[in-house]
């Protein structure tokens, strides 16, 4: 089929031409520049690529047909067992570069990124922070399927993460390698109070993992409270020298984060993202 033919097909379906190209390409594994070039599609084709646009047309996100999402300037490969990355998330990366940055003990500091998912978050990190180089790096991950997802943009990315399963930070109990050692801590966790369909697009409720999305029944910071927790409990095991935190929240968890954390005695700072929503805290002083 030729190929103009079928871009004028779908189209006429509404249809972006970013989308079908989108798709055209990974189905093809052909690089966009290699698209504008080609004149037919081979049948062999049609049928899988049929499929994703039909499901463009039922609500499927865009990232998960295509199955790829820019992230820092990076392509990350991403399908229905992760959470798509946000550009807000950006705002996490960014400010945890600027801080760890400034630390002169990077070599004695352990990363780690807390359910990792795509990884898109650790592995941003790891390669703007070259030439610095953390002592060593995890990605931590309660979901098997999600592991599966983030060593493909592990190989892709050539990133040296070490991907565990562990519910929050429990594997790093049992890591006697942190003795003595500094952390960097990030984690992006479910943080939407479980059903608060009101706050949310119906597309997101429809197609991206509960697992990812959900983080309490009361605040839906439920789950960063036992991270914070966890990470007192690691510090005294392991005789951690210092952990800075960097967590992205919920639009509407600025008091309560504060709230705990003032109970618990601990320095924090708030990012505003471009919307003026504190979206991302830097806590330390455990």
């Amino acid at each position: 089929m030729r190929k103009q033919e079928y871009f004028d097909m779908w189209i006429n379906a509404w249809l972006a031409p970013a989308q079908i190209e989108g798709v055209l390409c990974r189905i093809l594994d052909i690089p966009r520049e290699t698209l504008f070039t080609l004149g037919d599609i081979s049948s062999r084709y049609i049928y899988e690529v049929q499929q994703a646009f039909y499901k463009f047309q039922s609500g499927v996100p865009e990232a998960y047909t295509t199955q790829k999402v820019n992230f820092y300037s990076r392509d990350f490969y991403v399908d229905e067992r992760v959470l798509i990355p946000r550009t807000e998330t950006e705002l996490l990366v960014s400010e945890a570069l600027r801080i760890m940055n400034e630390d002169k003990d990077i070599k004695n500091t352990v990363y780690i990124d807390v359910w990792t998912g795509s990884t898109c978050i650790a592995t941003s990190i790891i390669l703007e922070m070259y030439p610095l180089v953390f002592s060593k790096s995890y990605g931590l991950e309660i979901s098997e399927d999600a592991l599966i997802v983030a060593q493909k943009n592990i190989e892709t990315h050539q990133v040296d993460i070490s991907l565990m399963r562990s519910d929050l930070l429990e594997w790093v109990y049992h890591d006697e390698g942190l003795r003595w050692k500094n952390l960097c801590v990030t984690a992006n966790l479910p943080y939407i109070k479980d059903a608060d369909h009101a706050n949310m697009w119906a597309d997101v409720i429809a197609y991206e993992p509960d697992s990812a999305l959900y983080g309490g029944p009361k605040t839906g910071f439920e789950l960063y409270e036992q991270l914070i927790k966890q990470c007192f409990q690691i510090k005294e095991i392991h005789k951690i020298g210092s952990i800075n935190l960097f967590i992205e929240i919920g639009f509407d968890q600025e008091e309560v984060s504060g709230v705990f954390l003032g109970e618990l005695w601990l320095l924090f700072e708030y990012f505003r993202d471009s919307a003026k929503i504190s979206r991302v805290i830097h806590i330390w002083g455990f």
